[in-house]
């Protein structure tokens, strides 16, 4: 007889007969053939299963300076898969020369496609950019989403001697850390 155990946020919970069964899955967006492992014993005394699954699809953050195809590639710019509440998970994306980051095995479906969140944690430091979580979702195996890190604007500095009002300093320099 078969056993289905409900899964949400990545965990689910059932009563369970000791023995040896064979796992299958059935996961909208991912590989279901890559359910890992494909056989399990459940043995008294052990409450505790894990499994794997992956996903096929390549998420492409294209980031330029105006958000457009063609626009000014933002070369260093820096991105983590999260969950919907920002915690960060795998390594480090990076955008290349073409200013591309470009998330591999993500999950797509034609339909009811899972969410996948990311947020941008650097930028190259002349380019503003947008820290929060992001979403979106992939009806295709492939997707690229246009992104701006536009110039940070324009800002004067003044130096001026403290002991001396508004004597402004000659030359100098100031560096912002």
């Amino acid at each position: 007889m078969a056993k289905i155990i409900n899964i949400t946020n990545g965990t689910g919970s059932s009563d369970i007969l000791n023995g040896t069964y064979t796992v299958t899955s059935d996961v909208n967006g991912y590989d279901n053939l890559s359910i890992n492992p494909s056989d399990v014993t459940i043995e008294s005394g052990v409450n505790s299963y894990s499994f794997t699954i992956s996903a096929t699809g390549t998420l492409t953050l294209h980031v330029t300076e105006d958000g457009t195809s063609s626009g000014t590639p933002i070369v260093g710019a820096t991105f983590y898969r999260t969950d919907s509440a920002g915690t960060e998970y795998g390594n480090v994306i990076t955008t290349d020369s073409n200013g591309d980051a470009i998330f591999n095995n993500v999950p797509f479906s034609e339909s009811n496609a899972p969410t996948i969140y990311y947020k941008q944690t650097a930028s190259d430091g002349n380019h503003e950019f947008i820290d929060t979580v992001q979403s979106t979702t992939l009806t295709t195996s492939t997707s690229t989403i246009q992104m701006q890190n536009a110039l940070g604007e324009l800002r004067t500095i003044t130096l001026t001697d403290a002991n001396y009002n508004d004597l402004p300093i000659e030359s100098g320099t100031i560096t912002l850390n």
